[in-house]
């Protein structure tokens, strides 16, 4: 095979599976800010005017989405304002120079992303943040757990810990390159 398509298969290969972890944590993290910010799915208008199952506020909401707000209680575009304002305020950290972390981001979702650059986000952000990155690390470690136990069910005196597992999801919305050539 040629060398130049080698390294070109092995490029993309390598990103696929960068997109797949990056998509995983992502919505990883928006399980738990989820849990936290609404955890009985409430769709009542909350003290400050936030709505739907991610607690937006009416700005935040425009920032995203042309939708009218009331819709930020329906589950698909309160999703799809999530997964923007998520790679929103990743973008924002990583210009930034910031670590786009767990942490960093669930503590920007509650303060924004201007307090967490200077520096100045209140406490009761730093505990939202700390529920939210245990939320994720429970969920990823349930994850590895549900998938050690699929592929290697354990027998009668058999103990698997996991470690020599390798598993790829096909993702239903994979993603597209293309090759042009001059």
């Amino acid at each position: 095979m040629n060398k130049h398509i080698l390294k070109f298969l092995l490029l993309v290969s390598t990103f696929g599976f960068t997109t797949l972890a990056g998509a995983s944590d992502r919505w990883a993290t928006l399980r738990a800010i989820n849990w936290v910010e609404n955890p009985t799915n409430q769709t009542g208008v909350g003290r400050f005017g936030e709505l739907g199952p991610y607690q937006f506020r009416p700005g935040t909401w425009r920032m995203h989405s042309d939708r009218p707000f009331r819709q930020a209680i329906q589950r698909e575009a309160a999703d799809e304002v999530a997964v923007k304002h998520y790679e929103w305020i990743k973008r924002t950290l990583e210009r930034a120079g910031a670590e786009a972390s767990v942490f960093n981001i669930a503590m920007a979702w509650n303060c924004g992303a201007a307090a967490v650059l200077a520096g100045r986000a209140p406490s009761v952000s730093y505990n939202y943040a700390e529920r939210v990155r245990n939320l994720v690390e429970t969920l990823k470690e349930r994850t590895r757990s549900e998938l050690a136990a699929e592929s290697h069910p354990a027998g009668p005196g058999d103990e698997y810990t996991g470690e020599d597992l390798v598993r790829f999801r096909i993702l239903q919305d994979t993603p597209r390159f293309v090759l042009a050539a001059d």
